[in-house]
């Protein structure tokens, strides 16, 4: 075996092994996600319903209930689903006024989740298709194993564990494949150095976001994939039509997963005319072209059947038919988009709340990177740069641009991709400063993914002190560090814990407390908020129950919100999330020692086989002769 199908090997490895480590647990994206996946699978249909809201049912058992047409019973009594409006002021999801003999609650209280749409008197998740269909086969495997070993999967923990590894054999394989191509393109970029190019899979795969969201069941990693894989087929395999044909299938399915991609699958067919008219003429460039439409057309028709049956028309998009809440009123585009913010640009380039170099300053030398290409690869640079402003001035145009509960700016994986593969000339060039960048970024992401990708950090009520803006919250140092090294996220804690007794102070002010007693009665006050932290309570502070070091999440698959289910501190609270070296040291750093002591193993190997093929001369060294691009595209 060569040298660089060792480290195809290796990348895989490591990135799948590494992606499947550590379950997240639940939230409304993925929540509703698995739910979709459920219903084609367990129950053959596309509508969630089924699948959608969970009770208690004695012991670990859980009893699904059918909502139909927005209704649900549970026991006797008929409650009617509704949306939630900004004062709490409930509206019901089919439009029907709610009779006096029916109840009426928020979707999240009795459901999994509130990312959901809402059509033709069904539910279904607010997200393009594309995710659920590739992470369709796994579950069918790991439902149809269950089925013949009599497995009841509407338990809490088999439903955890069901959606973890139906994570891990769509979003994690899908994700280590992106990190094997990304590899390969920057052997290309760099003229066949190896160790430059395989530190710019490392640095693609383990130091960005790229590497806490390959645990998730969300989509910007699997487009991120697709979208490297189209390109990797028009970069290296642009003369053969089957290659072409599987790029436009790669590039639709990047569409249909995230509705954005549709632009960057514009430019890869522009990049494709582009290339093929200046190597073989203008008929070569149209013969492409047709191959790269045909393999387009699967996804695309895909997307109008689904649309069809779940919205009744092949051109309607799910989020028309989400929570009203989330539709912004007045020049706005699809109710989500208007004028880019230069604030929310700024805030996405170096905040510590959403910044793409704080999170990641590897990706700096992405820059550097892309200033290089301009000689050898204007084409690809430009492209490049294409495809990561789209999803850049998208994000500054989102009303939603925080992204929500996460740990960075998650929107802008997919660009992350196109952004280090550049980095390579860092590699090459800067290889001292490269690889510092490269070690904070990996040390940064590990963190979140160790702990909680998913963080509540300036976006969740329970994270959120006074009149502080959210772009002033750190997820790293307020929230994933001090989780993993005190247990707790006491630098938010302590600022919720300093307004508790800022209004206390005022109200005992109000009573006309003298001094004395009123500091005796504030100190009591903040003693016990105190020590409800360190018992993992959720009273008074929700935060105070969000225990590390590790696997920090309390909500599970079957929960629309923390603790709906079962309460903080209980053994399914505390194993909603978790990682595989939990199960021999339970909430301790040890647990990802293990995975470490894997990586060692793998990469100790891999510089042995290195050294006796003789193609390492250090920690960065190159081939003794670059790789002509013939042989690279030939294999």
């Amino acid at each position: 075996m060569s040298l660089q199908r060792r480290i195809d090997c290796f990348l895989f490895s490591v990135a799948l092994v590494a992606f499947g480590w550590f379950n997240q647990g639940g939230g409304w994206n993925q929540n509703s996600r698995f739910a979709e996946v459920r219903a084609m699978v367990d129950g053959g249909e596309i509508s969630i319903d089924n699948y959608f809201c969970y009770q208690r049912s004695g012991g670990k058992a859980l009893r699904r209930y059918p909502v139909i047409n927005g209704d649900v019973t549970i026991g006797a009594k008929p409650t009617r689903l509704c949306w939630v409006g900004d004062n709490g002021d409930l509206t019901p999801v089919n439009g029907i006024e709610i009779p006096t003999q029916m109840g009426g609650n928020a979707i999240d209280d009795l459901a999994c989740s509130g990312d959901v749409s809402f059509a033709l008197g069904h539910f279904h998740p607010n997200k393009p298709p594309g995710l659920s269909f590739v992470a369709v086969p796994a579950y069918f495997v790991i439902s149809h194993f269950e089925r013949l070993m009599h497995r009841n999967p509407d338990t809490w923990w088999l439903l955890d564990v069901n959606a973890w590894l139906t994570s891990l054999f769509s979003v994690g394989l899908i994700s280590a494949v992106g990190v094997v191509l990304a590899f390969r393109i920057a052997l290309r970029l760099s003229g066949g150095r190896t160790w430059p190019a395989f530190w710019t899979a490392i640095a693609f795969g383990f130091g960005t976001l790229f590497f806490p969201f390959a645990t998730l069941l969300f989509d910007h990693n699997v487009t991120a994939s697709f979208l490297l894989g189209a390109f990797y087929l028009l970069f290296l395999q642009w003369q053969r039509a089957r290659w072409v044909a599987l790029a436009g299938l790669l590039a639709g399915m990047a569409a249909i997963t995230n509705y954005v991609a549709a632009v960057p699958v514009g430019f890869l067919g522009l990049y494709l005319l582009i290339t093929h008219w200046r190597r073989a003429g203008a008929a070569s460039a149209v013969k492409a072209a047709f191959w790269y439409g045909l393999g387009l057309a699967g996804p695309l028709a895909a997307i109008c059947a689904y649309n069809k049956v779940c919205y009744g028309s092949p051109f309607a998009l799910c989020n028309a038919f989400q929570n009203p809440n989330f539709i912004e009123t007045g020049p706005v585009f699809l109710g989500m988009f208007g004028i880019p913010d230069p604030a929310v640009a700024l805030i996405l380039l170096i905040s510590p709340f959403r910044g793409i170099f704080y999170g990641a300053p590897i990706l700096a030398m992405g820059i550097y990177g892309l200033c290089r290409m301009r000689r050898g690869f204007p084409a690809e640079m430009g492209l490049f740069i294409a495809i990561a402003l789209t999803f850049y001035l998208v994000n500054c145009s989102f009303f939603g641009w925080h992204a929500g509960y996460a740990c960075g700016p998650r929107y802008l994986i997919p660009a992350t991709a196109f952004l280090a593969l550049p980095c390579v000339y860092g590699f090459m060039r800067l290889p001292r400063l490269s690889g510092f960048l490269l070690a904070i970024s990996i040390a940064i992401n590990f963190l979140f993914a160790a702990t909680d990708a998913e963080s509540p950090a300036g976006v969740g009520d329970l994270a959120m002190a006074g009149d502080r803006e959210m772009y002033w919250y750190s997820p790293l140092t307020e929230y994933s560090l001090p989780l993993f090294f005190e247990g707790r996220a006491w630098p938010i804690l302590n600022m919720l814990i300093d307004q508790r007794v800022e209004n206390q102070k005022e109200q005992l002010d109000d009573a006309g407390t003298s001094p004395d007693a009123e500091k005796q009665i504030l100190q009591s006050f903040e003693a016990g908020i105190r020590q409800s932290i360190r018992d993992g309570s959720d009273d008074p502070l929700p935060l105070g129950s969000y225990v590390g070091p590790v696997s920090v999440n309390p909500t599970g698959v079957c929960e629309g919100g923390y603790y709906s289910l079962f309460a903080a501190g209980s053994p399914q609270a505390r194993w909603n999330s978790f990682n595989v070296g939990e199960f021999w040291f339970p909430e301790s750093r040890w647990s990802v020692v293990p995975l470490l002591a894997f990586v060692a193993l793998l990469g100790t190997g891999l510089a042995r086989e290195a050294a006796r093929a003789g193609a390492a001369r250090g920690g960065l060294a190159v081939l003794d002769e670059p790789i002509p691009a013939e042989e690279i595209a030939a294999e």
